[in-house]
């Protein structure tokens, strides 16, 4: 069994947290680490990737880890990973997951107290035990009980991207089998929501039946059964509960627009079949006792008289008398990002290598924006190494003429609500992204006023993550929303649709009451890396989701008016 470059990347990733157990392995976590996310980058398939010895020349790799590399792709297993995992207990990695709870202080809880699991944590703190650890005490206590209630609140949802992926592997596995015709995804991923509970996956086959139960004997999902619908239940990889329905290739499109959802819009959808003399099941679309023949969703829509309604948008009924006419953003739309990190501050690649990157995928334009002073944990650049960085912008840009190059910044809004940099640093940018990174248990109407004087600030273009989300793992601070979309679209200030699938803030549920009150987006990927510049796909699914046309999106426009629109804004700020 082969693996992809992000099972590599999770296998040295867990690695590294083991290695960090230990003070003495720090810097070997450390190469581990690196050697994980430079996994994450590698664009060629993994069969390829050995075979061709590309891994010898990857830099951060090295020449311990990259044998290692070579093992998990060729046997899809790796000793010194089972080594490590057999001198801790399951899951004490799970415990990782509790916000503030970094593997030095796991460690310390294990070997002074035994803890190794969620119930043994929680455990020792409602019995006050960790109190007696140096760095513990009573309020850490209590953070960490409310940490463990989000996490068990989250325990059996999956972030899209993660959910689509074991999907995706699911689809191939089922397209393998002899008889299949078409496999398609559907259900909760097919809407793109951000969280998912299961996979759904429809099958048509000429003996539907037969490869039901080929894809049970096969295994294709574990602890597979099939219900008395034909259905076959199970879990895929990842731990993702999944259900695969089969039908004939003539029912594939209603059984495909059930499996789609969401219940309430197909509830909908039949009542209004049934008022026009229509039956509409998860099988066919009937009219007195006839089936009618379907090529595809959009003609069972037009037989219904119904505007077609894109699968992001079936959450509601209220889609269909939203919908029609509406054109969604796609992503041959962004002609450029901005939102982009390097190793200035906490990113991952050089400006060179994310520039190169960008170039590759035909951007027209791209925004550098790396973090501000107060962001020392990231790394924040002084004014004296924005000086730096912009002078390194202005040497490369000869090296890629067809692609312009922004720079800017990704300020730190202050609790003040003043921003990181002053109004002479500030006026030297082409764009600030304003993002809070502190202090996100401020009330909600301070957090509101905070965020309200940062968008006053004139020479601010971008709200960067409004409410600071983190999916599964940590809440928004709370805001106002239509205070700060109000002064967002007087100010001409643009909210981004942060496209980091841990984050997808904008909420997608939120898009429409700003564009009600003038605001304009931009789908930003907030990379790290050069493949975190793939961000923008999430981006793009969450602001389809909340029914964003490219009208909307800043970044959808030429170069030329981009930098007309920074030209402007810079002008009325120096004036």
């Amino acid at each position: 069994m082969t693996m992809d470059r992000r099972a590599v990347a999770r296998a040295l990733d867990e690695i590294s947290r083991y290695l960090e157990f230990s003070d003495a392995n720090k810097f070997k976590a450390i190469a581990f680490k690196n050697a994980a996310r430079r996994m994450e980058d590698v664009a060629t398939d993994m069969p390829t990737f050995v075979e061709s010895g590309e891994v010898d020349r990857t830099p951060g790799i090295g020449k311990a880890i990259g044998p290692m590399i070579v093992e998990l792709v060729t046997t899809g297993s790796l000793r010194y990973l089972d080594e490590l995992r057999s001198q801790y207990p399951p899951g004490i990695l799970e415990l990782a997951r509790v916000p503030g709870l970094g593997t030095r202080k796991i460690a310390q809880l294990y070997e002074q107290l035994g803890i190794a699991t969620l119930d043994d944590l929680e455990k020792a703190c409602r019995e006050n035990r960790l109190a007696a650890i140096p760095g513990f005490g009573k309020k850490t206590e209590q953070k960490i009980l409310e940490g463990i209630d989000f996490l068990r609140g989250q325990s059996e949802q999956f972030l899209l991207p993660r959910a689509l992926e074991a999907a995706e592997a699911l689809v191939r596995d089922l397209e393998r089998l002899a008889g299949v015709d078409q496999v398609i995804i559907s259900g909760a991923i097919r809407r793109r929501l951000e969280i998912v509970t299961r996979i759904d996956v429809c099958v048509s086959a000429k003996a539907p039946q037969s490869v039901a139960r080929a894809a049970l004997e096969d295994a294709v999902l574990e602890q597979g059964s099939i219900d008395d619908a034909g259905a076959l239940s199970g879990v895929a990889r990842f731990g993702i509960p999944s259900v695969v329905t089969f039908s004939k290739p003539s029912e594939l499109i209603p059984a495909l627009f059930e499996s789609t959802g969401g219940d309430a819009f197909v509830l909908e959808v039949r009542k209004r079949a049934d008022a026009k003399g229509f039956a509409l099941s998860g099988t066919a679309l009937e009219a007195a006792g006839k089936k009618i023949g379907l090529g595809s969703e959009a003609n069972l829509f037009t037989k219904l008289g119904l505007p077609y309604v894109p699968p992001e948008l079936r959450e509601t009924a209220e889609s269909l008398e939203t919908c029609e006419e509406l054109v969604l953003v796609e992503p041959d739309d962004l002609l450029g990002t901005f939102h982009v990190h390097t190793t200035y501050s906490d990113g991952r690649a050089t400006l060179r290598e994310m520039l190169e990157a960008a170039n590759q995928r035909g951007l027209s334009y791209v925004g550098i924006s790396d973090h501000s002073k107060t962001a020392a944990y990231a790394g924040g650049l002084t004014e004296d190494r924005v000086a730096s960085q912009r002078a390194e912008i202005e040497s490369l840009r000869g090296e890629f003429p067809a692609m312009r190059i922004f720079h800017g910044t990704e300020c730190d809004i202050l609790p003040s609500g003043e921003m990181d940099y002053g109004p002479e640093t500030l006026s030297q940018f082409d764009f600030v992204i304003a993002s809070v990174h502190s202090q996100f248990k401020t009330p909600k109407g301070e957090m509101t006023d905070r965020i309200v004087r940062a968008i006053r600030n004139p020479f601010v273009t971008f709200l960067g993550h409004l409410t600071g989300r983190l999916l599964l793992s940590r809440e928004g601070y709370a805001v106002e929303y239509d205070t700060i979309f109000d002064e967002a679209g007087r100010r001409g200030v643009m909210i981004e649709i942060n496209g980091n699938p841990r984050r997808l803030d904008l909420d997608w549920r939120l898009m429409q009451r700003a564009i009600e009150r003038g605001v304009i987006f931009s789908i930003n990927p907030d990379a790290h890396s050069t493949g975190e510049l793939g961000n923008v796909l999430p981006g793009i699914w969450a602001a389809r989701k909340g029914g964003v046309g490219p009208q909307y999106i800043f970044n959808s426009l030429p170069v030329a008016e981009v930098e007309a629109h920074f030209q402007r804004r810079r002008g009325r700020a120096g004036g």
